[in-house]
C-alpha cells in the first residue's frame, strides 16, 4: 500500500513510502528555488507522485506529522506551558524582569505559531482530502516523525533515539527506545525549555538567520576560547534535570536583539564586552556537554548503547561526533535529512512500519530526487546557448582539469535528499590549497567560517580520520566530525577546520559509481583519496536541481568547468554576452523567506 506523507513548516516537502521504504521524496525549496520554502507543498506532492508512477487515487493512507492543533492546545499547552514556563532548579539565578521577558516573549511566541497554525494547518487538511478522495487520513506526533525517520532507517534492530528541534507539537526534545517495528516515546521535554531555541537565539545575537545559519555559529565557534569567563554566566541556560532538558528562563535572559522594550539582557552585555568568537565557542560547549549528559543518562538508564538521532539540533556535526564520543555509545546515525525537511519521510515511515506491518530498511543512500537524461540536459544546454563537449569517460576528465587546479561543478544523477550535497549537486576541487575556503566562497557570494567538507575514498578513511569505523555509515550522509590524522592534515588541508576537524563524505563505488570514479580517477594522478565537496549553489539558495539550474548557477558562479551528465562545459568557452546573462537569470528571495521563522 502507498503511503504519502507531506508537511508545510520551513522546509516542507512530501514523501511516498511502501513496503517500508521511502520510494520517492523531495523539499519545496528545490523545486520552488526559495531557500527553506514554507506552506503548501504542492511542487513536492505532484513531484512525488509523477517520480512513483502513481496517481491521487492510487494513496491509500496519508499520514500528517503533527497531533491537532486543538488537540496540542489542549493536552500540551493549556495543560503544561503554565508550569514550564517559569519552572527551574534549585539554584538558577533569575531576575524580575528575566522573569518578565520569560512571559512576554515566550507568549508572543505561541500566539504567533498557533494562530497560524489553527488556519493554516486546517485548511491545508481539507485541501489534502479533496486531492486524495480514496485514501485514509492519519496523525502522529512531530518528534515520533522523527525518530521514525532516524530508526526505521538505521538498519539497526534495537536503538536509544534521540530527537531535538525547537519545537513540534509543544514538545522540544524526546528520547524514545525503537525495537524492531516498535518506536516508544520514554522521556520528553516540553516549551520553552528547548535546546533547538537556545541555538536559534544565539545566531540572531551574533547577526545571522535563525534556521539557516546555525553553521556558520559552529564554525565560529572553532574560533574562540570555550573556556571564557561567559561559560560561568550562560551555564545555567541549559541544564539536564533527570532524563529531560531543562531551560531555566532561557527566553528571559537570551530575549531578542530587535525587540528594545526591556533589551538590557544577558545576551547584549555578552556582547558589548566579549567577542563573537567566544560567545560562539562557550554555547557550542554548553551545547554539547548537556547532550553529552543527557545521552550518557540514557544509555546507562536503558541498556543501549547504539544511538540514532534527528531533528534540527543534529544538523551540528561537532556535537554528533561528542555524542559518538561517549564510552558506552557504541555507534551513532543521523538520518541525512535530519531537520523538518525529514518528517515527511518519517511519518510516512511510522504509519506503514507500525500500522501496515512493514519492515524498515537500513537507507541505501539520499539520491531521491530527479535525475535527468542526456537527452533532456543537452536540450537544457542547447536551450541556454551554452557551448559544451561530449565525453566518453567524463569522469577521467573531471578528475584531470582538477589535477590542474580547475574548480569544477558536478551535476549527475538524483538530486540528493537533505542539506547535505553528496556528489550529485557538488562543486569539486582539491584539498591542498587551504586558502579556497576564502577565494572559492567569495566566487560563489557565500559567507562562511567553515572550511569545505571533503570526500574522500572508503578505503583510505582509516588513514585520513580518527577512530572512524564504527561511525562510518553516518559518514556516508555527511553529518559528524572526526578528528583528523596528520596524513589528512598535511594532504588535504582545505578542509581540516582550525580545530583538527572534517566532516567528510565517504564514499565506496557501490554508492555512487560515477563519484567514485571521478575520485579514483584523482587519486591515481595525485594520490591523494580526498576532494573537497561543497554545494553546487549560489548564496543563499538551495542546491541546484534541475539542468536549467545547474547552468545558471554556473555561470554566474563563474566556476572553469560544469560537468553535467556526459557533458563537459568551459566557462571560457561561452561567449561573454551569454556570461553576462547568467547574472538576468539571478533569484531575489521573496520578502515573504525573509521573514523569521517562529514557527511551531
Amino acid at each position: 500500500m502507498a503511503v504519502l506523507s507531506y508537511s508545510n513548516e520551513h522546509e516542507a516537502g512530501a514523501a511516498i513510502v511502501e513496503n517500508g521504504e521511502i520510494i520517492t521524496a523531495i523539499n519545496e525549496e528545490r523545486l520552488s528555488r526559495v531557500k527553506n520554502q514554507d506552506g503548501f507543498p504542492q511542487k513536492s506532492i505532484d513531484y512525488v507522485l509523477k517520480d512513483s508512477g502513481k496517481y491521487y487515487n492510487d494513496i491509500d493512507h496519508v499520514v500528517i506529522p503533527e497531533i491537532s492543533k486543538f488537540r496540542d492546545l489542549f493536552t500540551n499547552v493549556f495543560a503544561k506551558y503554565p508550569f514550564t514556563l517559569f519552572s527551574k532548579p534549585k539554584g538558577v539565578k533569575a531576575s524580575f524582569l528575566d522573569y518578565v521577558r520569560q512571559f512576554l516573549y515566550a507568549g508572543y511566541i505561541l500566539l504567533n505559531a498557533y494562530q497560524r497554525t489553527l488556519r493554516e494547518h486546517t485548511n491545508d487538511e481539507g485541501r489534502l482530502k479533496k486531492m486524495f478522495p480514496n485514501a485514509k487520513f492519519h496523525r502522529i506526533g512531530h518528534h515520533e516523525a522523527h525518530a521514525a525517520s532516524a530508526f526505521y532507517t538505521s538498519g539497526f534492530g534495537k536503538a536509544i533515539i534521540v530527537t531535538a528541534d525547537y519545537w513540534g507539537d509543544f514538545i522540544t526534545s524526546m528520547i524514545s527506545v525503537g525495537n524492531g517495528k516498535e518506536l516508544t516515546p520514554i522521556f520528553k521535554t516540553y516549551y520553552p525549555h528547548s535546546l533547538g531555541h537556545f541555538y536559534a537565539s544565539l545566531t540572531k545575537w551574533l547577526g545571522f538567520r535563525a534556521n539557516r545559519h546555525e553553521g556558520k555559529i559552529l564554525g565560529l565557534a572553532a574560533f574562540g576560547d570555550a573556556n571564557s569567563p561567559i561559560y560561568d554566566e550562560i551555564k545555567d541556560l541549559l541544564v539536564v534535570d533527570g532524563m529531560s532538558i531543562k531551560a531555566p528562563l532561557m527566553i528571559g535572559k537570551m530575549w531578542h536583539p530587535k525587540f528594545k522594550f526591556l533589551e538590557n539582557c544577558l545576551m547584549k552585555r555578552l556582547l558589548e564586552n566579549h567577542s563573537r568568537e567566544d560567545i560562539a565557542a562557550v554555547f557550542q560547549r554548553r551545547f554539547e556537554e548537556v547532550f553529552v549528559e543527557l545521552i550518557t543518562k540514557a544509555v546507562a538508564k536503558l541498556g543501549i548503547n547504539k544511538v540514532v538521532l534527528a531533528g534540527g539540533a543534529f544538523a551540528n556535526v561537532k556535537l554528533n561526533q561528542r555524542i559518538y564520543e561517549i564510552e558506552d555509545v557504541e555507534t551513532v546515525y543521523i538520518y541525512p535529512n535530519m531537520s523538518d525537511g525529514g518528517i515527511s519521510q518519517g511519518a510516512a515511515l511510522y504509519y506503514d512500519i507500525c500500522q501496515n506491518g512493514s519492515q524498515g530498511a537500513k537507507i541505501p543512500n539520499a539520491y531521491y530526487g530527479p535525475s535527468y537524461t542526456d537527452e533532456e540536459i543537452e536540450a537544457a544546454l542547447k536551450k541556454n546557448n551554452v557551448v559544451y563537449k561530449k565525453l566518453d569517460n567524463i569522469e577521467a576528465d573531471i578528475a584531470k582539469v582538477i589535477a590542474e587546479n580547475k574548480v569544477v561543478a558536478r551535476f549527475n544523477g538524483g538530486m540528493e535528499l537533505g542539506p547535505r550535497a553528496l556528489g550529485n549537486r557538488s562543486i569539486l576541487y582539491q584539498t591542498v590549497d587551504p586558502a579556497v575556503n576564502d577565494w572559492l566562497n567569495k566566487r560563489l557570494k557565500r559567507t562562511e567560517f567553515m572550511p569545505f567538507a571533503p570526500v574522500t575514498l572508503e578505503e583510505y578513511a582509516d588513514k585520513c580520520y580518527i577512530n572512524f569505523k564504527d561511525a562510518s555509515f553516518a559518514a556516508k550522509f555527511m553529518t559528524i566530525t572526526f578528528d583528523c590524522t596528520d596524513y589528512m592534515k598535511e594532504n588535504s588541508p582545505a578542509t581540516v577546520h582550525v580545530d583538527g576537524t572534517a566532516r567528510p563524505q565517504v564514499i565506496n563505488e557501490k554508492d555512487n559509481p560515477s563519484y567514485y570514479k571521478i575520485l579514483k580517477e584523482y587519486h591515481k594522478i595525485t594520490g591523494i583519496p580526498s576532494l573537497v565537496n561543497t554545494s553546487f549553489n549560489m548564496h543563499e539558495e538551495p542546491i541546484v536541481c534541475t539542468p536549467d539550474d545547474a547552468i545558471r548557477s554556473f555561470l554566474s558562479g563563474t566556476l572553469d568547468y560544469l560537468a553535467i551528465g556526459n557533458f563537459m562545459v568551459k566557462y571560457s568557452e561561452q561567449s561573454e554576452e551569454n556570461q553576462k546573462l547568467a547574472e538576468a537569470y539571478k533569484i531575489d528571495e521573496p520578502k515573504e523567506a525573509n521573514k523569521e521563522l517562529l514557527r511551531a
